[in-house]
C-alpha cells in the first residue's frame, strides 16, 4: 500500500520514533522510512514524504505492516513489541 502526502502528493514512508534499531538505521539510509527521533508527541505523525512533511493516517494497520515489512527486507527480525505502548 503506498500512503501519498496529503499536501504534496509524493509518495510516503512510514515515519518512526524512538531510538531505532540498526535495520531502521539502514532503511532510512536509503529512504524506505523515515526517523522522527526520540520525543514523542501524545498524537505523533506516523507518515513522512520526501519534501519532510509529515502527517497521521488514521490506518495504523498498514503503518505498522509497512514499517514491519521495511524492517524485515532488512534483517530484522521481531522479538517482542516493535513500537512501546504510547
Amino acid at each position: 500500500m503506498i500512503v501519498f502526502c496529503p499536501e504534496c502528493g509524493a509518495p510516503g514512508v512510514p515515519l518512526m520514533f524512538g531510538l531505532p534499531v540498526p535495520e531502521a538505521r539502514e532503511a532510512a539510509e536509503e529512504g524506505e522510512l523515515a526517523l522522527g527521533g526520540c520525543v514523542v508527541s501524545a498524537d505523533p505523525p506516523n507518515w513522512q514524504c520526501p519534501r519532510r512533511h509529515r502527517w497521521r493516517d488514521a490506518d495504523e494497520q498498514a503503518w505498522e505492516e509497512r514499517l514491519q515489512s521495511v524492517l524485515e527486507a532488512h534483517g530484522y527480525r521481531e522479538s517482542g513489541p516493535l513500537l512501546p505502548d504510547v
